[in-house]
């Protein structure tokens, strides 16, 4: 009988245990990277280097293609390095002229903001590839050294969809000539 009471404080001792459970593996939530998008992350401006200036050529034609805007029919664009007065980064040498050539003081320029050497080289191709005025704004508004990206992209947007867009007219071109040719 001792042998029937062992077997029946095994099986009580059995039953009465808490259920062993299979371990349920617990997810990791891993939560979306948030990339906010600005100059140094955006697809075309990122390509911009300050060492390279012909970059901010390509990435202009880049932009422009996005408005169905083909430069390809422009096969030369220089980019010449010297010393500007005063403060100034960069200075358009081809408005109202078939060629384009954009004066680059590189140290002042490279002391510049990405946001800043992008929007001032967008300013100066504007002026030699359109011949834009200042009158358009936005884009072309003169002596504006900064702007945020989300409204520089709208600058962009209404530079080459002409919605900020004035062309230099034929007296201001022939006064631009008249600079060009001393």
């Amino acid at each position: 009988m001792k042998k029937y009471y062992m077997i029946l404080l095994v099986l009580l001792s059995a039953c009465s245990a808490d259920p062993v459970e299979p371990e349920v593996p617990v997810e990791e939530i891993v939560e979306p990277e948030v990339v906010v998008i600005d100059y140094d992350s955006d697809p075309i401006y990122s390509k911009g280097r300050p060492n390279l200036l012909n970059s901010y050529w390509n990435i202009f034609k880049e932009s422009a293609a996005l408005y169905d805007i083909d430069l390809s029919y422009i096969e030369e664009v220089n980019f010449v390095s010297t010393d500007l007065p005063g403060n100034v980064a960069g200075r358009a040498d081809g408005s109202c002229e078939d060629y384009v050539r954009i004066l680059i003081d590189e140290t002042t320029f490279r002391n510049l903001e990405t946001g800043e050497q992008i929007f001032l080289m967008y300013h100066e191709l504007g002026h030699d590839v359109f011949n834009a005025s200042h009158d358009g704004g936005g884009l072309m508004a003169p002596n504006i050294r900064s702007i945020e990206y989300t409204l520089f992209q709208t600058e962009v947007r209404d530079f080459f969809t002409k919605v900020d867009f004035v062309e230099w007219t034929d007296e201001e071109c022939e006064i631009i000539r008249g600079f060009t040719d001393d």
